[in-house]
């Protein structure tokens, strides 16, 4: 399996009832509102990483798990500063907060 899948549709197609950064979200239902909110926020992409998809965590919790997204951010500047916005208010530590350089696309982590 890629490492990295287009994270709706692999949300939606993963038997795990907590596929994505347990801590973070408790269940996919809550994983997948996330996901909607950042494409709604104008992400280019959202791509699923760090994919631990095991035949013994696959039979165990049904499907693969993940702990990263990466979103490839757009060039308007107003979508990037919303997209920013959300993202840092639901970041617990400050020093996690993400700054917009410029860059192309942000990885949001969660241990």
């Amino acid at each position: 399996m890629d490492n990295t899948n287009e994270a709706k549709n692999w949300l939606n197609s993963n038997n795990n009832p907590s596929p994505l950064a347990t801590n973070k979200f408790e269940n996919k239902e809550n994983a997948l509102e996330f996901v909607e909110k950042l494409c709604e926020l104008g992400a280019e992409e959202v791509t699923v990483d760090g994919i631990r998809d095991e035949e013994e965590r696959i039979q165990k919790e049904g499907g693969p798990y993940a702990d990263a997204l990466k979103v490839k951010l757009p060039e308007d500047p107003e979508k990037r500063k919303s997209l920013f916005d959300f993202v840092n208010s639901e970041v617990d530590d400050p020093e996690f907060q993400q700054e917009d350089t410029g860059q192309k696309e942000i990885t949001l982590w969660w241990d």
